[in-house]
């Protein structure tokens, strides 16, 4: 086995905790509302549970403000329902052919908490590093007639490649820092 091949299987699993942690971020709120935040609502609509943005249109009415409109006004309340137990601390305001949602601004307390959980995030996105290289570690150190030359080699390529994936971990986290803490 090569390191090319090595590098890549890494490289694979590096993305897709990059991916990971950008999508986590997404759900922290800073002054401005994304939509990303409504990606784990689940809505109980005609016996089933679906995610919210398959039974409603989501805009964005102003930087704190969203308006949900439902696809079927029957499904209104079990939408607001929806929205309600999902923890965003909001409390949904129905009419009748949509419901308005407006966040409040965050405070200096609900920032710090916001950075606490981010950094709790970056925590985790680098253990799973971690456990990637951990296993692409186990295929070279497995392979047989491998020289302790091109292990060393592999080694330091693979410590190289991670503090890389590492270090694009924490501008990720920096930024996100910035955005939360900014008013």
């Amino acid at each position: 086995m090569e390191w090319n091949q090595l590098q890549k299987i890494f490289e694979e699993g590096a993305s897709k905790v990059i991916n990971w942690l950008n999508n986590e971020y997404a759900t922290l709120r800073s002054g401005r509302v994304n939509l990303n935040i409504f990606d784990r609502v689940k809505v109980l609509a005609y016996g089933e549970e679906m995610p919210l943005n398959q039974v409603a249109n989501l805009q964005l009415a102003s930087a704190t403000q969203v308006i949900v409109k439902p696809y079927d006004r029957s499904q209104i309340k079990d939408i607001a329902k929806g929205i309600s137990e999902a923890n965003l601390n909001v409390n949904p305001q129905v009419s009748a052919d949509s419901i308005r949602i407006i966040f409040p601004a965050p405070t200096e307390e609900s920032r710090k908490i916001n950075v606490k959980r981010a950094k709790e995030m970056l925590e985790e996105a680098k253990a799973k590093i971690r456990n990637v290289r951990k296993d692409v570690q186990g295929k070279y150190k497995n392979l047989k007639d491998v020289s302790e030359d091109l292990i060393r080699y592999f080694e330091d390529e693979l410590n190289k490649i991670t503090k890389k994936y590492n270090n694009t971990l924490e501008g990720i986290y920096s930024s996100k820092e910035k955005e939360l803490m900014s008013m």
